[in-house]
Protein backbone atom coordinates (compact mmCIF):
# COMPACT_ATOMS: atom_id res chain seq x y z
CA UNK A 1 0.00 0.00 0.00
CA UNK A 2 1.58 3.15 -1.20
CA UNK A 3 1.55 5.87 1.67
CA UNK A 4 -0.78 8.77 1.46
CA UNK A 5 1.50 11.86 0.83
CA UNK A 6 0.23 15.80 2.38
CA UNK A 7 -0.41 16.82 -1.22
CA UNK A 8 -2.92 13.81 -1.26
CA UNK A 9 -4.51 14.85 1.83
CA UNK A 10 -4.88 18.61 0.60
CA UNK A 11 -6.93 17.37 -2.22
CA UNK A 12 -9.24 15.44 -0.26
CA UNK A 13 -9.97 18.54 1.98
CA UNK A 14 -10.44 21.06 -0.77
CA UNK A 15 -12.49 17.82 -2.52
CA UNK A 16 -14.27 18.08 0.74
CA UNK A 17 -14.61 21.93 1.22
CA UNK A 18 -15.71 22.37 -2.80
CA UNK A 19 -18.62 19.72 -1.67
CA UNK A 20 -19.98 21.52 0.67
CA UNK A 21 -19.65 24.86 -1.10
CA UNK A 22 -22.15 22.97 -3.95
CA UNK A 23 -24.56 21.43 -1.34
CA UNK A 24 -24.78 24.97 0.03
CA UNK A 25 -25.10 27.00 -3.28
CA UNK A 26 -28.09 24.03 -4.17
CA UNK A 27 -29.56 24.93 -1.00
CA UNK A 28 -29.58 28.49 -1.63
CA UNK A 29 -30.87 27.94 -5.26
CA UNK A 30 -33.94 25.86 -3.83
CA UNK A 31 -34.77 28.76 -0.65
CA UNK A 32 -34.56 31.75 -3.27
CA UNK A 33 -37.09 30.05 -5.45
CA UNK A 34 -39.60 29.17 -2.21
CA UNK A 35 -38.84 32.47 -1.14
CA UNK A 36 -39.63 34.13 -4.80
CA UNK A 37 -42.71 32.48 -5.15
CA UNK A 38 -44.00 32.66 -1.24
CA UNK A 39 -43.15 36.53 -2.21
CA UNK A 40 -45.28 36.48 -5.26
CA UNK A 41 -47.99 34.75 -3.32
CA UNK A 42 -47.85 37.23 -0.50
CA UNK A 43 -47.66 40.49 -3.06
CA UNK A 44 -50.35 39.18 -4.95
CA UNK A 45 -52.73 38.50 -1.70
CA UNK A 46 -51.98 42.34 -0.64
CA UNK A 47 -52.61 43.90 -4.34
CA UNK A 48 -56.22 41.88 -4.09
CA UNK A 49 -56.51 43.32 -0.46
CA UNK A 50 -55.80 46.71 -1.50
CA UNK A 51 -58.15 46.92 -4.70
CA UNK A 52 -60.76 45.91 -3.03
CA UNK A 53 -60.27 48.23 -0.19
CA UNK A 54 -59.85 51.06 -3.05
CA UNK A 55 -63.59 49.74 -4.56
CA UNK A 56 -65.17 49.94 -1.79
CA UNK A 57 -63.65 52.98 -0.91
CA UNK A 58 -64.95 54.68 -4.14
CA UNK A 59 -68.18 52.79 -4.48
CA UNK A 60 -69.11 54.26 -0.92
CA UNK A 61 -67.52 58.15 -1.37
CA UNK A 62 -69.58 58.09 -4.62
CA UNK A 63 -72.64 56.94 -2.84
CA UNK A 64 -72.25 59.49 -0.30
CA UNK A 65 -70.42 62.27 -1.78
CA UNK A 66 -72.88 65.45 -1.02
CA UNK A 67 -72.96 64.03 2.50
CA UNK A 68 -69.02 63.76 2.85
CA UNK A 69 -69.12 67.69 0.93
CA UNK A 70 -71.88 68.69 3.57
CA UNK A 71 -69.84 67.42 6.13
CA UNK A 72 -66.65 68.85 5.90
CA UNK A 73 -68.32 72.27 4.65
CA UNK A 74 -69.91 72.09 7.88
CA UNK A 75 -67.01 71.16 9.97
CA UNK A 76 -65.23 73.98 8.59
CA UNK A 77 -67.83 76.69 9.37
CA UNK A 78 -67.65 75.12 12.91
CA UNK A 79 -64.19 75.35 13.59
CA UNK A 80 -64.29 78.98 11.92
CA UNK A 81 -67.01 80.07 13.62
CA UNK A 82 -65.56 78.92 17.06
CA UNK A 83 -62.26 80.03 16.97
CA UNK A 84 -61.03 82.14 14.10
CA UNK A 85 -57.42 82.95 14.78
CA UNK A 86 -57.10 78.68 15.50
CA UNK A 87 -58.63 78.04 12.12
CA UNK A 88 -56.71 80.53 10.56
CA UNK A 89 -53.65 79.45 12.72
CA UNK A 90 -54.16 75.78 11.55
CA UNK A 91 -54.64 76.66 7.88
CA UNK A 92 -51.53 78.39 7.40
CA UNK A 93 -49.84 75.34 9.16
CA UNK A 94 -51.49 72.56 6.76
CA UNK A 95 -50.50 74.65 3.61
CA UNK A 96 -46.52 75.00 5.43
CA UNK A 97 -46.64 71.64 5.93
CA UNK A 98 -47.73 70.67 2.58
CA UNK A 99 -44.89 73.14 0.91
CA UNK A 100 -42.79 71.56 3.29
CA UNK A 101 -43.75 67.97 2.29
CA UNK A 102 -43.85 69.29 -2.04
CA UNK A 103 -40.55 71.30 -1.32
CA UNK A 104 -38.52 69.58 -4.66
CA UNK A 105 -41.45 69.55 -6.89
CA UNK A 106 -42.04 73.28 -5.99
CA UNK A 107 -38.70 74.36 -6.60
CA UNK A 108 -38.67 72.90 -10.07
CA UNK A 109 -41.44 74.57 -11.09
CA UNK A 110 -39.98 77.59 -10.31
CA UNK A 111 -36.65 76.57 -12.16
CA UNK A 112 -38.46 75.48 -14.87
CA UNK A 113 -40.92 78.70 -14.96
CA UNK A 114 -37.29 80.81 -14.55
CA UNK A 115 -35.67 79.54 -17.38
CA UNK A 116 -38.55 79.90 -19.86
CA UNK A 117 -37.79 83.64 -19.65
CA UNK A 118 -35.26 84.10 -17.63
CA UNK A 119 -34.02 87.17 -19.04
CA UNK A 120 -37.52 88.67 -17.79
CA UNK A 121 -36.92 87.88 -14.94
CA UNK A 122 -33.28 89.37 -14.48
CA UNK A 123 -34.84 92.42 -15.74
CA UNK A 124 -37.57 92.71 -13.40
CA UNK A 125 -34.95 92.48 -10.89
CA UNK A 126 -32.66 95.02 -11.98
CA UNK A 127 -35.76 97.58 -12.07
CA UNK A 128 -36.81 96.69 -8.86
CA UNK A 129 -32.97 96.79 -7.07
CA UNK A 130 -32.82 100.20 -9.72
CA UNK A 131 -36.34 101.41 -7.67
CA UNK A 132 -35.65 100.49 -4.16
CA UNK A 133 -31.65 101.15 -3.98
CA UNK A 134 -31.88 102.70 -0.54
CA UNK A 135 -34.43 99.97 0.75
CA UNK A 136 -32.22 97.23 0.04
CA UNK A 137 -28.91 99.21 1.58
CA UNK A 138 -30.82 100.10 4.49
CA UNK A 139 -31.98 96.01 4.98
CA UNK A 140 -28.51 95.35 4.72
CA UNK A 141 -27.18 97.57 6.93
CA UNK A 142 -29.94 96.83 9.56
CA UNK A 143 -28.87 93.03 8.72
CA UNK A 144 -25.26 93.76 9.79
CA UNK A 145 -26.01 95.43 12.88
CA UNK A 146 -28.17 93.10 14.04
CA UNK A 147 -25.63 90.18 13.56
CA UNK A 148 -22.71 92.17 13.93
CA UNK A 149 -20.80 89.47 15.71
CA UNK A 150 -21.69 87.28 13.27
CA UNK A 151 -20.67 88.92 10.49
CA UNK A 152 -17.16 90.18 11.98
CA UNK A 153 -16.10 86.12 12.67
CA UNK A 154 -16.96 85.51 9.33
CA UNK A 155 -14.41 88.46 7.82
CA UNK A 156 -12.34 86.90 10.49
CA UNK A 157 -12.74 83.35 9.46
CA UNK A 158 -12.38 84.58 5.14
CA UNK A 159 -9.25 86.75 5.92
CA UNK A 160 -7.51 83.56 7.81
CA UNK A 161 -8.61 81.07 5.27
CA UNK A 162 -6.91 83.66 2.52
CA UNK A 163 -3.54 84.21 4.32
CA UNK A 164 -3.06 79.70 4.69
CA UNK A 165 -3.63 80.08 0.76
CA UNK A 166 -1.34 82.29 -0.44
CA UNK A 167 1.34 80.49 2.37
CA UNK A 168 0.67 77.58 0.23
CA UNK A 169 1.20 79.23 -3.02
CA UNK A 170 -2.05 78.98 -4.02
CA UNK A 171 -4.24 81.52 -6.29
CA UNK A 172 -6.56 83.69 -3.83
CA UNK A 173 -10.30 82.46 -3.94
CA UNK A 174 -12.53 84.72 -5.78
CA UNK A 175 -16.08 84.43 -7.67
CA UNK A 176 -15.85 84.89 -11.02
CA UNK A 177 -17.34 83.09 -14.11
CA UNK A 178 -14.85 80.40 -15.52
CA UNK A 179 -15.80 79.12 -19.15
CA UNK A 180 -15.47 75.81 -19.76
CA UNK A 181 -12.27 75.09 -21.46
CA UNK A 182 -10.57 77.14 -18.55
CA UNK A 183 -12.20 74.86 -16.17
CA UNK A 184 -11.06 72.08 -18.18
CA UNK A 185 -7.48 73.17 -17.80
CA UNK A 186 -7.88 73.84 -14.35
CA UNK A 187 -8.84 70.24 -13.56
CA UNK A 188 -5.87 68.77 -15.66
CA UNK A 189 -3.76 71.35 -13.61
CA UNK A 190 -4.97 70.07 -10.33
CA UNK A 191 -4.76 66.93 -11.27
CA UNK A 192 -1.20 66.75 -12.22
CA UNK A 193 -0.39 68.50 -9.22
CA UNK A 194 -2.07 66.90 -6.64
CA UNK A 195 -1.37 62.70 -8.23
CA UNK A 196 1.53 61.26 -8.92
CA UNK A 197 2.05 59.32 -11.83
CA UNK A 198 3.86 55.22 -11.43
CA UNK A 199 6.64 53.75 -13.56
CA UNK A 200 5.46 49.95 -14.16
CA UNK A 201 8.65 49.27 -13.22
CA UNK A 202 7.53 50.67 -9.77
CA UNK A 203 4.09 48.77 -9.76
CA UNK A 204 5.55 45.49 -10.72
CA UNK A 205 8.44 45.92 -7.80
CA UNK A 206 5.48 46.88 -5.33
CA UNK A 207 3.49 43.72 -6.26
CA UNK A 208 6.18 41.64 -5.49
CA UNK A 209 6.88 43.06 -2.74
CA UNK A 210 3.12 43.12 -1.27
CA UNK A 211 1.97 39.52 -2.84
CA UNK A 212 0.20 36.93 -1.21
CA UNK A 213 0.58 33.83 -1.75
CA UNK A 214 -1.55 31.68 -4.48
CA UNK A 215 -2.39 29.02 -1.57
CA UNK A 216 -3.55 31.47 1.06
CA UNK A 217 -5.30 33.55 -1.38
CA UNK A 218 -7.36 30.49 -2.78
CA UNK A 219 -8.06 29.33 0.98
CA UNK A 220 -9.07 32.41 1.72
CA UNK A 221 -11.49 32.87 -0.90
CA UNK A 222 -13.35 29.11 0.02
CA UNK A 223 -13.46 30.32 3.37
CA UNK A 224 -15.19 33.47 2.42
CA UNK A 225 -17.51 31.35 0.06
CA UNK A 226 -18.17 29.01 2.46
CA UNK A 227 -19.63 31.64 5.19
CA UNK A 228 -20.97 33.90 2.80
CA UNK A 229 -22.98 30.90 1.51
CA UNK A 230 -24.06 29.92 5.02
CA UNK A 231 -25.34 33.06 6.13
CA UNK A 232 -27.25 33.37 3.28
CA UNK A 233 -28.54 29.97 3.56
CA UNK A 234 -29.88 31.09 7.40
CA UNK A 235 -31.05 34.25 6.44
CA UNK A 236 -33.11 33.23 3.38
CA UNK A 237 -34.56 30.09 5.80
CA UNK A 238 -35.70 33.03 8.21
CA UNK A 239 -37.31 35.01 5.52
CA UNK A 240 -39.03 31.98 3.96
CA UNK A 241 -40.41 31.14 7.73
CA UNK A 242 -41.79 35.11 7.81
CA UNK A 243 -43.15 34.54 4.21
CA UNK A 244 -44.60 30.85 5.05
CA UNK A 245 -46.03 32.20 8.66
CA UNK A 246 -47.71 35.64 6.54
CA UNK A 247 -49.16 33.02 4.23
CA UNK A 248 -50.84 30.98 6.46
CA UNK A 249 -52.42 33.93 8.62
CA UNK A 250 -56.57 33.71 7.98
CA UNK A 251 -57.42 36.67 6.51
CA UNK A 252 -60.03 38.49 8.98
CA UNK A 253 -63.62 38.19 8.00
CA UNK A 254 -66.21 35.02 8.58
CA UNK A 255 -64.53 31.92 8.22
CA UNK A 256 -65.43 29.29 5.77
CA UNK A 257 -67.60 26.09 7.30
CA UNK A 258 -66.34 22.86 6.64
CA UNK A 259 -67.61 20.66 4.14
CA UNK A 260 -69.99 18.15 5.01
CA UNK A 261 -69.05 13.99 4.86
CA UNK A 262 -71.79 12.03 2.81
CA UNK A 263 -73.04 10.70 6.34
CA UNK A 264 -73.76 14.02 7.49
CA UNK A 265 -75.39 15.00 4.29
CA UNK A 266 -78.03 11.91 4.68
CA UNK A 267 -78.51 12.80 8.33
CA UNK A 268 -79.86 16.23 7.65
CA UNK A 269 -81.75 14.93 4.39
CA UNK A 270 -83.85 12.17 7.08
CA UNK A 271 -84.07 15.00 9.78
CA UNK A 272 -85.24 17.44 7.04
CA UNK A 273 -88.08 14.52 6.00
CA UNK A 274 -89.21 13.77 9.43
CA UNK A 275 -89.50 17.31 10.60
CA UNK A 276 -91.93 17.91 7.54
CA UNK A 277 -94.24 14.77 8.44
CA UNK A 278 -94.09 15.64 11.74
CA UNK A 279 -95.53 19.40 11.26
CA UNK A 280 -98.30 17.42 9.15
CA UNK A 281 -99.34 14.86 11.89
CA UNK A 282 -99.55 17.23 14.30
CA UNK A 283 -102.64 18.59 16.20
CA UNK A 284 -103.01 22.24 15.50
CA UNK A 285 -105.17 23.91 18.57
CA UNK A 286 -107.62 26.39 16.80
CA UNK A 287 -106.84 30.08 18.11
CA UNK A 288 -108.69 31.60 21.61
CA UNK A 289 -111.34 33.61 20.39
CA UNK A 290 -111.06 37.80 21.28
CA UNK A 291 -113.51 38.45 23.99
CA UNK A 292 -116.96 40.62 23.13
CA UNK A 293 -115.93 42.49 26.24
CA UNK A 294 -113.63 45.30 26.89
CA UNK A 295 -110.37 43.44 27.59
CA UNK A 296 -108.80 45.75 30.41
CA UNK A 297 -111.92 45.01 32.03
CA UNK A 298 -111.71 42.61 35.28
CA UNK A 299 -112.63 39.01 34.99
CA UNK A 300 -116.37 38.24 35.93
CA UNK A 301 -115.11 35.59 38.34
CA UNK A 302 -112.80 38.29 39.90
CA UNK A 303 -115.67 40.55 41.01
CA UNK A 304 -116.79 41.10 44.81
CA UNK A 305 -120.12 39.55 45.69
CA UNK A 306 -122.76 41.68 46.83
CA UNK A 307 -123.29 40.86 50.53
CA UNK A 308 -125.56 43.84 51.12
CA UNK A 309 -129.05 41.69 50.89
CA UNK A 310 -127.48 39.15 53.14
CA UNK A 311 -126.54 41.53 56.08
CA UNK A 312 -129.98 43.10 56.10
Amino acid sequence: MAPIGIHDVGREVITLIDDDAERLQRANEDLRLQIAHARAAVYEREKQRKERRREYAREYYAAHRDEYLDYQRQYRAEQREKDPEAYRAGKRERNQRWRDSHKDQVNARLRDKYRDNAEKHRERRREYYAAHAEEQRARRREYYARNKEKQKASHRAWRDREKRRRAVGLPTQRLHRVPRDERKANRVAAHAFFSRTWTEEELMTMMEIFATPPELLAAWKRDCLKARATYALAEQQEELARLQKELSRVAPGPKPKPRMTPQEIEEARMDAIAKQISERLRHHEEPRRVHHLDPAAPHPMLRHPDTRELNR
